[in-house]
């Protein structure tokens, strides 16, 4: 059976993702970006219910009285004085450039009591609030920290691989994690999901993930350029691919099984948290896959075919 020729075929990859990214540029200029409370600020409450409440509902009600967007959902916690015993609590968090005013809460508070069973003076029900100032420094952080770990991945390959050019694998790797990383922001902007914490805890993940599937690759590119002497570099690239190819399918598989466990469960029992880092890591392990067999390697060759060519002109 013939194998798929990822070289020859790169400018298909490279013009979908190229595709993809202006679809994401035209729904980020429409919807913008959402941030949630601990990126900007804002009011978050937490009121425990003793019956069904429908969080859609709730949100659109207090949107409508304090004219603010809101974020409603159910999170399932326990009871600390009966273990098997869970409680229900609604979820607010009310984005924003203050944080509510004690008469916008007790006006909040005041729509929810009326319209739902909650209990309003239960000891379990909290509320918290972020001025924009920490919200922006909590931004700030985590940017840094995703800035530091690309650096410090550029550095570590460029050594790694100096056989294969150093810094051109280095930044065609790191080409290829900034693609991951924009694919699960396009993602975000495109379903309008705010963007937290958690979203920033799944890129490094995901970063570690997607680099690790990269530099198999590369470390294949290395052996395959001393034992096949007579073959192009174009066919080195093929083949290293498609000895790695099994590898990260398989990698991937069994780690989408896990994820795909992990979001039904956070799902059935509306843990919110872990629902949006199971649902950002699906999205990562599945674009880090593809951004190592169709975009890393065979840039890469591009990056040095064109080297060639400006070196002989």
């Amino acid at each position: 059976m013939r194998r798929y020729d990822f070289v020859k075929n790169r400018k298909y990859a490279f013009g979908f993702s190229i595709a993809m990214f202006v679809f994401f540029a035209i729904m980020l200029i429409i919807n913008g970006v959402t941030l949630d409370i601990n990126f900007k600020g804002g009011t978050r409450m937490m009121i425990e219910t003793v019956g069904e409440v429908d969080p859609n509902k709730a949100g659109e009600l207090i949107e409508q009285a304090i004219n603010k967007k809101v974020i409603a959902s159910i999170t399932k916690t326990y009871d600390a004085a009966s273990a098997s015993a869970s409680i229900d609590m609604l979820r607010i968090d009310i984005a924003g450039n203050e944080p509510l005013t004690p008469e916008e809460e007790e006006q909040v508070k005041t729509i929810i009591a009326q319209n739902f069973p909650v209990k309003l003076e239960s000891e379990k029900n909290e509320n918290v609030s972020i001025t924009p100032t920490i919200g922006q420094e909590t931004l700030q952080k985590g940017i840094l920290a995703v800035v530091v770990s690309i650096v410090l991945i550029l550095l570590y390959v460029a050594w790694r691989f100096s056989t294969l050019g150093g810094f051109p694998a280095a930044t065609c790797a790191i080409i290829a994690l900034i693609h991951d990383v924009g694919v699960m922001f396009g993602i975000y902007i495109v379903f309008k999901l705010p963007l937290n914490d958690i979203f920033i805890a799944t890129i490094l993940t995901v970063i570690g993930y997607s680099i690790n599937d990269t530099v198999v690759v590369y470390d294949r590119i290395r052996e395959n350029t001393r034992l096949m002497r007579k073959s192009d570099e174009g066919e080195i690239v093929n083949v290293s691919i498609h000895q790695s190819l099994s590898r990260s399918i398989n990698t991937m598989v069994t780690t989408l099984i896990c994820i795909v466990i992990l979001l039904i469960y956070s799902v059935i029992n509306n843990i919110g948290s872990l629902r949006d880092f199971s649902f950002s890591l699906l999205i990562g392990v599945i674009t880090g896959v593809y951004s190592t067999i169709f975009i890393a390697s065979p840039l890469w060759l591009f990056w040095k075919e064109r080297k060639q060519k400006a070196l002989v002109k």
